[in-house]
């Protein structure tokens, strides 16, 4: 199978995958919060029962479940995501998620590159000098990264906002008081400080985001390395590598031309599904930190189960994931073209 066949039949695998999670979701939050409370929260007290059909009305819910369900992937997948039920009331769902998804990215984007270039550059290391005293440290370091998840890291560095002397850096919010703000041009405020030329506030914003990017870069480091490293053992014990040696390469040369790109195809989708994971991570982290991303939108349309929110948030997520495991798959393809014939 040549990859574009191969390619296509990724992408039509992810179509029932995303259903199913559609599905799934709405389930769930037809569970967790039926229609009248919905009702009920909108209105203001007291009602009577004719504001109370007209509402139940408006919002559609006088329609079979399933005609819901049909209106409800139609609309997903045309970006008509209706308003907010409840937590910015009748304000447009879309305009709301991306005023703050772009800020989420790219401290996400920040966090995925630095973590995968670490991971993988120690992975090689550590993996090529097993047993010495890095190697011994950094695995102590890696055990400890994976056995604590980000939302614990984020309390221990929230518990140290208490004690003055050993605070270098922020913990809670993403600018200093009465720093400003740059014009919204792409609301990812980062690129919004370099468009404007705002070069004092992208370094606050920078220096604030010191704590929560290390947070995740931690915990996700640590699984890449912990990968590469193990596939580098095994690689590096493999004939072809004993020839390379026993033709006089040097051992740079045998570890990043021959052991690392061969160490990197069971590691790919590790990395791949890095992202992902950093995504949904600053959930937790941005409700910890004080960051007004997707995530700590999320955590507030969640707590007042305003599903008109959290039903396109997931269904981001949901897409985020599958793309980043499409080019996961892709990758490891064009790695290694045996795939290709499974």
């Amino acid at each position: 199978m040549n990859l574009p066949k191969y390619a296509l039949r990724r992408i039509l695998i992810s179509f029932p995958i995303l259903l199913g999670v559609l599905a799934i979701t709405f389930a769930l939050m037809k569970l967790a919060c039926p229609d009248d409370v919905i009702v009920y929260q909108r209105l203001p007290m007291p009602f009577t029962q004719e504001q109370f059909d007209r509402e139940y009305s408006l919002l559609g819910f006088d329609k079979p479940i399933i005609i819901q369900f049909l209106v409800f992937v139609k609309l997903m997948f045309t970006g008509d995501w209706g308003t907010s039920m409840i937590v910015v009331m009748d304000s447009s769902c879309k305009d709301i998620i991306f005023q703050r998804l772009p800020r989420t990215l790219e401290i996400a984007i920040i966090s995925y590159i630095i973590s995968t270039y670490l991971g993988l550059k120690l992975g090689v290391i550590t993996g090529s000098n097993r047993g010495n005293r890095p190697d011994k440290l950094t695995r102590i370091i890696t055990y400890l990264g994976i056995s604590v998840p980000p939302f614990v890291l984020a309390i221990f560095f929230s518990q140290m906002a208490a004690f003055e002397d050993i605070r270098l850096f922020p913990f809670f919010g993403y600018k200093t008081p009465g720093i400003g703000t740059p014009t919204a041009i792409t609301n990812a405020r980062i690129i919004d400080c370099i468009l404007t030329g705002n070069w004092v506030i992208l370094g606050d914003y920078l220096y604030h985001l010191i704590v929560p990017v290390s947070a995740m870069i931690i915990f996700q480091l640590s699984i890449i390395l912990r990968q590469i490293r193990s596939s580098m053992i095994d690689v590096l014990q493999s004939d072809y590598i004993r020839t390379a040696y026993a033709k006089g390469c040097k051992e740079k040369t045998v570890n990043n031309k021959h052991a690392f790109k061969n160490a990197l195809g069971p590691s790919i989708s590790v990395i791949g599904m890095g992202f992902p994971k950093i995504f949904a991570g600053f959930i937790v982290l941005e409700v910890a930190f004080d960051l007004p991303g997707i995530g700590q939108l999320f955590y507030l349309a969640f707590k007042s189960l305003d599903y008109a929110l959290i039903l396109p948030i997931i269904f981001i997520c949901a897409i985020v994931v599958l793309i980043f495991n499409f080019l996961a798959d892709i990758t490891y393809a064009i790695i290694d073209p045996r795939v290709r014939l499974t």
